[in-house]
């Protein structure tokens, strides 16, 4: 079975939780992401999602004015690399939510979403079929 450490991605987008919500939008769009973590003074904040700035739109948030923090996720929930992958998508799909921080220590090394883990299962049951 596959590990976290085998589907994050490495390469997280940071956003600062002062930034205005179109910045945060822009450099999530320039990445080709859904989601960025939130980083203030070196720790995890929260994560901002483009479901987050959806409904902040959707109120009539100003995009230029409105903080990321104002509309973040906090509390983020995060899994370890050593997590199986079942493990991940059951916690995603319990919490409601489709962006999991992959933490060691309370450092993040990685993020995965809902669709990099059902790609890695549909990976592995036609792999089972086919074998």
């Amino acid at each position: 079975m596959k590990l976290l450490r085998d589907v994050a991605v490495r390469h997280l987008l940071t956003v600062d939780p002062q930034g205005s919500l179109r910045r945060a939008a822009q450099m999530m769009t320039d990445r080709g992401v859904g989601c960025a973590v939130v980083i203030d003074k070196e720790k995890v904040a929260g994560i901002i999602t483009e479901r987050d700035i959806l409904l902040a739109v959707a109120h009539e948030k100003n995009v230029d004015t409105t903080k990321v923090e104002d509309v973040m996720t906090k509390g983020v929930v995060s899994g370890a690399p050593g997590w199986e992958i079942t493990r991940a998508v059951k916690a995603m799909t319990d919490g409601g939510f489709r962006h999991l921080l992959v933490t060691e220590m309370d450092d993040p090394v990685g993020i995965v979403s809902l669709r990099d883990l059902m790609d890695s299962m549909a990976e592995l049951v036609q792999s089972q079929t086919s074998a």
